[in-house]
């Protein structure tokens, strides 16, 4: 697999976290053997329906992806790691004020059975601030 092919299959993620699509979004992570470790909770995540609640309040705050970077690495021909950075502009919950977020993230993609790409692992942290 290219690097462009796992740019696409990845960038999907930001994709639709940037059109607020909670149900394709959701649809994205493992519902079998998901770890997801988010920005802005301290839960550790293990399936899509605690990922729905997340994402339920995370989109609340409106976020536009402004910058992501990062690179991959090739684990076999059905998974990979994309690992990098990413800036985003969250609205507040009252939508009178925003704030920029960078975050570091890592995403492990697979390939699943049903022959989807799905996120097997994901973790974000904010980059703190020096």
């Amino acid at each position: 697999m290219t690097e462009t092919e796992q740019f696409e299959i990845a960038s999907n993620w930001f994709k639709q976290l940037e059109q607020r699509d909670l149900d394709q979004l959701i649809s994205l992570y493992s519902d079998t053997r998901l770890s997801f470790h988010p920005t802005l909770w301290d839960e550790h995540i293990r399936d899509r329906v605690r990922a729905r609640d997340y994402f339920v309040s995370f989109l609340a705050k409106r976020p536009q992806v402004l910058a992501f970077e990062g690179d991959f690495l090739s684990l076999d021909d059905r998974s990979f790691l994309y690992a990098g950075t990413m800036t985003l502009k969250l609205g507040s919950q009252n939508q009178n004020t925003e704030s920029r977020v960078t975050a570091r993230f890592s995403f492990v993609w697979t390939k699943e059975g049903d022959s989807q790409w799905r996120i097997l692992h994901h973790h974000n942290s904010v980059v703190p601030k020096s």
